[in-house]
């Protein structure tokens, strides 16, 4: 309800007296936490001689706003492209909303998945089962996960998950910054009033930009604009493009895969608890599946048993005749709560990254 009302103050353009005055509130809050980070960050390029040096190469994935930009796929398809070079890859990630063991856990040590999704954290929990051979780390101190997987497992190469605002903190590393093309600069205020964690001029110290979800906006004029405000911004960052790839759906219960063309024109039941709901919804549209109810929960919510019965009944009076999610909610989906349905799918997907030779070359991989 709370992110409802806030969601209703930053986005309408015709708003009610309340609207108006918690937007002003919330600027007034955002220019507090501007002023703080610009503090911070005078405060860490002072520190040079404090950046912490690993004994890897560390790669740095983020982003400047909230929500999801594709972090994840992003980082299993770089783990790829690299481990197919025959070097070892880490991930080390902080494991949002998980239970943690230990100050620092192993959730892949190279060879077998040595925790539970509750424990790891969603998208630790999915790199780790897709990216069979890689080691995945998380921590709540990011940096002392990463420390800890490098010392332990001697990588090659060490993929950092939300890393640009550790930045100041990390001698050599490379920053990668994504911004998502359906919402590039949270519009265009620090939080609260706005989704920017960072102003857009901090791309500056990107070594390399991508535009994600390319494929998804409706016109390639708008990718040029958000390419042109980058290239204003963020100086020497070299700029590339990703599309989100649409592979394959499985079902939950049973694994068995269905191509992308069998799913056209059947009527959906679709859920997420993402940062970026609008993308997913994009992609079933774009692929031709007829979305009859789009249900959008918060960031890693997890589905009750009740959730679950509500959708089985809208199945039920829609005459939808499948239930889609995505991979980062089915790795924490309880099954039995669906027992009214065994029509629960997941949608597989990936990024292609455009001149992505020239994006390796970049980074030296």
């Amino acid at each position: 309800m709370i992110e409802k009302i806030w969601w209703q103050a930053v986005t309408k353009r015709k708003k009610s007296p309340f609207d108006m005055l918690l937007f002003l509130f919330l600027f007034l809050l955002s220019l507090f936490y501007g002023a703080g980070l610009a503090v911070r960050n005078v405060i860490y390029r002072m520190r040079q001689d404090k950046k912490i040096q690993f004994g890897a190469r560390v790669i740095s994935i983020g982003n400047i706003t909230m929500g999801g930009t594709g972090k994840t796929p992003f980082t299993e398809e770089l783990a790829k492209r690299i481990m197919r070079e025959g070097k070892k890859v880490l991930v080390a990630a902080k494991g949002y909303k998980r239970k943690p063991v230990n100050p620092v856990d192993i959730v892949h040590d190279g060879e077998a998945m040595l925790m539970k999704q509750i424990n790891a954290g969603d998208e630790p929990f999915m790199m780790a089962r897709n990216l069979k051979t890689a080691r995945v780390v998380v921590g709540s101190d990011k940096l002392k996960a990463l420390a800890a997987g490098i010392n332990m497992f001697k990588p090659d190469i060490a993929l950092l998950d939300d890393g640009f605002q550790k930045r100041y903190m990390i001698k050599n590393v490379m920053n990668v910054v994504l911004i998502d093309a359906l919402n590039p600069f949270g519009f265009g205020r620090l939080t609260p009033a706005g989704l920017l964690r960072e102003p857009v001029s901090s791309l500056k110290d990107a070594d390399a930009v991508v535009i994600t979800n390319t494929n998804l906006v409706e016109n390639q004029e708008k990718t040029e604009m958000i390419r042109a405000e980058i290239e204003k911004k963020g100086r020497n960052s070299r700029i590339f493009e990703a599309e989100l790839q649409p592979r394959f759906f499985y079902n939950v219960f049973t694994g068995d895969r269905t191509d992308i063309g069998q799913m056209r024109g059947k009527k959906a039941v679709v859920f997420s608890a993402i940062g970026n709901p609008v993308g997913f919804e994009r992609a079933l549209k774009m692929i031709g599946v007829h979305v009859v109810v789009g249900l959008r929960f918060r960031d890693h919510h997890k589905v009750t048993a009740r959730e679950a019965a509500a959708m089985c009944k809208l199945m039920e009076k829609t005459s939808a005749t499948v239930i889609i999610t995505t991979e980062k909610d089915e790795v924490k989906i309880t099954r039995k709560f669906f027992q009214g349905s065994n029509k629960v799918y997941a949608l597989k997907t990936g990024m292609l990254i455009k001149n992505v030779k020239e994006l390796e070359k970049r980074l030296r991989l």
